[in-house]
This record gives structure tokens, C-alpha cells and sequence, in this order.
């Protein structure tokens, strides 16, 4: 399990790379859409969704972390904490 303060990073560039290590290893399907222009430090930005859980399923976990703001490392670190805890996905999809 991932600790707290490891889930979170200093860039966009640094918490994308850790959401989509957190989707990955949790052996979860990602979309990534990128946006047309590039981030702040000329990096690529995109939306990643990730799906826990088959698409038909009565109940599905749909975890989305974008490039929005300062806010968004924040929401990626809870993320990216969150997707290393199965428990917690599986208590999400009750």
C-alpha cells in the first residue's frame, strides 16, 4: 500500500505519471484524452478515466483526473491514494 504522502506530487507532469502507475497497478482499463494545447510547462495534459468494474455492471467506479488547476494535485494525490487500496474500490462499488 501506498503511503499518503507519496500519493501526492509537486507538478502535473509528476501526479499524471503516479495516476496512471495507481491505474496500472491496480490492473485497471485507462482512456486518456488529451487536450489540443499543451500544459504550463509544455508538457502533454490530458483527462484519464479509469474503469473499475466491466462496463455493463450494475455498479461501476469511474475515476477521472484531469489538468485543471493547482486543485487537481490534490485530487490526483486522493486518487492515487485511493486506487492502491482495493478494499476501498471494493467497498465504492457496493
Amino acid at each position: 500500500m501506498m503511503g499518503v504522502v507519496e500519493a501526492f506530487s509537486p507538478s502535473y507532469a509528476k501526479a499524471r505519471v503516479k495516476f496512471l502507475e495507481a491505474v496500472a497497478t491496480a490492473s485497471l482499463p485507462n482512456e486518456s484524452h488529451n487536450h489540443p494545447l499543451p500544459g504550463r510547462d509544455g508538457e502533454v495534459i490530458a483527462m484519464d478515466v479509469a474503469l473499475d468494474g466491466p462496463p455493463d455492471a450494475d455498479k461501476l467506479l469511474i475515476v477521472s483526473s484531469a489538468c485543471h488547476g493547482v486543485e487537481g494535485y490534490c485530487g490526483s494525490g486522493v486518487q492515487v491514494f485511493a486506487l492502491h487500496d482495493a478494499q476501498w474500490r471494493a467497498r465504492a462499488k457496493a
